[in-house]
């Protein structure tokens, strides 16, 4: 059997088929009688209260009997838990729900993050979940101090960690996490481990059913389906001056973190809007003087990175200070700069992309002055800087205001242009009758490798010299076999061929 070179490794559940077959089952709404949290949000019971939560409030409900139809029908504050903390470390934010009585048939738990305008980012990103029948040490009572809470403290058994996005609000459907292995237990524990850069930490609603749902999460398991991760993590930016922090709000830090920002779909900043208008969501550095190398910033990739494709930009959006927007710029790229970035400070500093060794890609690029809520921003081709790691941009002018600044910057590549392999879809249509169909992103010319595992570590060979597609694009194999159903747990692994 040949061995790969480049990988991926995708689970498929034998679960699939059963969620997707149970989909038109008659679903029925588990009740939940109690929760406790890390804090209690605005009030200890009312508007903003973590039982706001638990309540249905700011839910339209289509089916009230079957959380999988229940949608966002309001952003205001007072139908979130928004708890007073962002410290998500250690044992500091989480929340523990209490389904009243040990819960046999229960499958599946909805979660909606907050909601309110100009506070999406203090919902939750990762977590991870719990369940328990009878804890040995309780949770703390929920009151008005942060109190921190272990799940290591007895009783408790782990799921796995998974994800929520960013909330969407009116329309919003809200996430399915498959909690079959929770069945028979009465309490389940969330530890809030990341939000999505607030200030608090939080989410709008919980919801469980004794349906599985065929579009549900597994804690600790990737995703099965369409995977698209194209955008490019930063992993840190210089800048000719701070803005009103050096790591804080306000600082050159937050155009990298996602703070203020709708994230329709976290992979894809096409679908990114702007979420809020405060200042501590931009970055104003402290000069308008754009003339020479006066005003500049620098994105670290971390790493050179292959396949570089676009940036998104969006400008300040502070309201009174829209005109200290960047106007105008030009992009450079490298791979080593042979004379680094100076470090960021409250100092204006000027750098010069013309002798350290930068690439100009483009020059007198316009970026629109900030339009606030809603705002998608701009795009910018970089493919040309495929292979660097820094993204420098050259400020040559701003709006008209007193300082020079962006709110946020994306980044993403291109999946097809040499980045690795990646799985574009996984076809289980036919899953039952042991058929199955993977479809990757290719290259032309190439042959791939199919192997499976059904533990990672020993591996069975599909086929060693299988060509990429007329097009070289996209490429689809097809496979039936008579367990591919009937495995319990299955990795799929597509490779080039050496």
């Amino acid at each position: 059997m040949k061995t790969p070179k480049l990988n991926l490794a995708l689970p498929l559940r034998s679960s699939l088929l059963i969620l997707a077959l149970s989909a038109t089952a008659n679903a029925g709404e588990i009740p939940i009688s109690g929760i406790e949290s890390f804090h209690q949000g605005d009030s200890l019971d009312g508007d903003g209260s973590v039982l706001k939560a638990i309540d249905g409030s700011g839910m339209d409900k289509v089916d009230f009997d079957d959380p999988s139809t229940w949608t966002v029908a309001s952003t205001a504050w007072a139908d979130d838990w928004q708890g007073f903390s962002s410290e998500t470390s250690g044992d500091n934010t989480w929340a523990v729900i209490d389904l009243g009585a040990p819960a046999a048939s229960l499958r599946t738990m909805y979660l909606w993050n907050i909601q309110e305008t100009n506070a999406l980012d203090r919902g939750v990103n990762e977590f991870e979940v719990f369940h328990a029948t009878n804890p040995t040490l309780p949770p703390p009572t929920t009151s008005g101090t942060v109190t921190p809470y272990s799940f290591t403290s007895g009783g408790w058994t782990a799921i796995g960690a998974s994800e929520l996005r960013m909330g969407t609000q009116i329309g919003d459907a809200g996430q399915a996490y498959d909690l079959s292995d929770a069945a028979g237990a009465r309490y389940i524990g969330l530890k809030l481990t990341s939000n999505h850069g607030g200030f608090r930490t939080g989410f709008a609603e919980v919801a469980f059913s004794d349906v599985v749902d065929p579009d549900a999460l597994t804690p600790g398991e990737p995703p099965v389906g369409p995977v698209d991760r194209n955008v490019v993590s930063i992993a840190n930016v210089f800048a000719f001056h701070q803005g009103d922090s050096l790591n804080g709000n306000g600082s050159v830090l937050k155009i990298a973190d996602g703070s203020g920002m709708a994230k329709g779909d976290a992979d894809d900043p096409a679908t990114w809007t702007i979420s809020n208008t405060a200042w501590t969501t931009d970055w104003q550095g402290f000069s308008a003087d754009n003339s020479g190398n006066n005003t500049w910033a620098v994105l670290d990739l971390g790493a050179q990175t292959a396949g570089l494709d676009k940036m998104y930009l969006w400008n300040v959006q502070e309201t009174n200070a829209l005109d200290r927007g960047t106007s105008i710029f030009d992009v450079y790229y490298t791979s080593s700069p042979s004379e680094a970035a100076p470090d960021t400070s409250g100092t204006v500093t000027p750098y010069d992309f013309g002798g350290s060794g930068w690439n100009q890609l483009s020059t007198g690029n316009n970026l629109a002055i900030g339009s606030q809520i809603g705002d998608p921003g701009e795009v910018f081709d970089i493919s040309g800087a495929s292979g660097a790691r820094y993204i420098g941009l050259h400020l040559t002018a701003n709006h008209g205001g007193t300082r020079t600044g962006l709110a946020e910057v994306a980044i993403t590549v291109d999946p097809s242009a040499g980045n690795g392999l990646q799985i574009l879809s996984v076809d289980t249509s036919e899953f039952e009758e042991n058929k199955l169909g993977l479809t990757w992103y290719s290259r032309p010319g190439r042959v791939y490798g199919i192997n499976y595992s059904d533990d990672l570590i020993e591996w069975i060979e599909l086929t060693d010299s299988y060509p990429a597609n007329a097009d070289g694009k996209i490429t689809t194999f097809s496979y039936e076999g008579p367990d591919v159903f009937a495995a319990k747990k299955r990795f799929y692994q597509v490779f080039e061929v050496e």
